[in-house]
């Protein structure tokens, strides 16, 4: 029988593979992504970083076990000490100014996003907040080994950066803990459980690829 976490991708394989018919997605892959949108994207997703480390940080509170709390800390320390000083030295690069990101408005589908992982995670244990922010993590792996194998992706001065960082060894590294966590976690679920569960997880999918129609359409 599939783990859990195999379940619930096989609920959001279709959703999955449309990311990477998305033009925002596939112009990363081959370098024809309209600059200005790419730092848009990069501004709304450095304030989406800054609520999915409240996620994990509900984690913490929501946890009962010492070696999980650590967990959910460390992941904590990884975005706000990793994957957003990336953000940092790419913002820099591209001439975006600190003060430029604090005082740019978020975005109503990112907002949207946001409030609902933290909902799930305000009312739900540490497995729906493990699922909840695995399709984020999970699927840009995903789409990072994707372009990874197109020709001159990886080589491309503005976004090979960005490819290279979501197939890196540290970034596997961290979405395999959330993984085996949540299979760990889901051994004997409840098939209402489950079905919660995949919602969650359909519901994460499809904003994600909102996410990425809102960095193309530069929304507000």
């Amino acid at each position: 029988m599939l783990k859990l976490a195999d379940r619930l991708y096989k609920s959001v394989e279709d959703i999955w593979n449309s990311y990477l018919e998305h033009p925002f997605v596939k112009g990363l892959a081959d370098g024809t992504l309209d600059i200005e949108k790419f730092k848009f994207y990069m501004v709304q997703d450095y304030r989406y970083l800054l609520e999915y480390a409240k996620v994990f940080s509900l984690g913490v509170v929501k946890s009962r076990d010492e070696e999980l709390m650590r967990k959910f800390a460390l992941m904590v320390k990884e975005t706000l000490d990793g994957e957003m000083d990336i953000h940092k030295s790419y913002m820099k690069r591209l001439g975006i100014t600190h003060e430029e990101v604090e005082n740019s408005k978020t975005s109503l589908m990112n907002q949207s996003y946001t409030s609902y992982m933290l909902d799930v995670a305000f009312k739900g244990d540490a497995l729906d907040i493990l699922v909840a922010v695995l399709s984020c993590a999970w699927s840009y792996q995903v789409i990072g080994e994707n372009h990874i194998k197109v020709p001159g992706a990886i080589e491309n001065e503005t976004f090979g950066e960005w490819i290279e960082g979501y197939t890196s060894d540290d970034y596997k590294a961290n979405t395999q803990e959330i993984i085996d966590l949540v299979n760990k976690l889901g051994e004997n679920i409840t098939e209402e459980k489950e079905a919660y569960l995949k919602e969650v997880f359909v519901n994460c999918s499809r904003f994600e690829y909102a996410f990425w129609d809102m960095s193309y359409k530069m929304e507000i």
